[in-house]
C-alpha cells in the first residue's frame, strides 16, 4: 500500500508483538513485529519506523515503552504520523484516553472532569 500524496511516499505500518497484528497485512499494512519487552536496539527501530511512515498502528504494550521518546521527538517534526494506539490480545483496553485525558487538563492548565453519560 505504497500510494504517493505529493510527491511522499504514503506508508502505513502496523507495530505489535501479538498475532493479532499480523492480521494487518490483509489490510495492506507493512506489518514489524517485536518482542514483548524491547531491546535499546529494537526501540530504536520502532521509533525509526514510526517516524519515517505516514500512519502507524501500534500496540499498546509496545507504544507504552516508546511513548515518552516519540513525543519528544514529535515535537520537532513538522508533519508526525497519525499514531493509532490499539490493544493487545493479552490487554483488552489501552491507557491512551488517559494520556489525552491529562495531556488536555495541562494544556488548559485545570483538571478536567469526566462527564458521565447518563442512560
Amino acid at each position: 500500500m505504497m500510494d504517493e500524496v505529493e510527491g511522499v511516499p504514503l506508508s502505513v505500518v502496523a507495530i505489535g508483538s501479538t498475532p493479532t497484528i499480523d492480521s494487518m497485512r490483509l489490510l495492506g499494512f507493512e506489518v514489524v513485529m517485536v518482542p514483548e519487552k524491547l531491546s535499546e536496539s529494537v526501540e530504536e527501530e520502532v521509533i525509526s519506523r514510526v517516524v519515517e511512515s505516514r500512519v502507524v498502528i501500534i500496540e499498546e504494550p509496545v507504544y507504552s515503552q516508546v511513548s515518552g521518546k516519540l513525543r519528544r521527538l514529535f515535537t520537532f517534526l513538522r508533519e508526525p504520523p497519525l499514531l493509532v494506539v490499539v490493544p493487545s490480545m493479552k490487554q483488552p483496553s489501552t491507557r491512551r484516553l488517559e494520556e489525552l485525558y491529562q495531556l488536555l487538563s495541562y494544556a488548559v492548565g485545570v483538571r478536567l472532569r469526566w462527564a458521565k453519560k447518563e442512560e
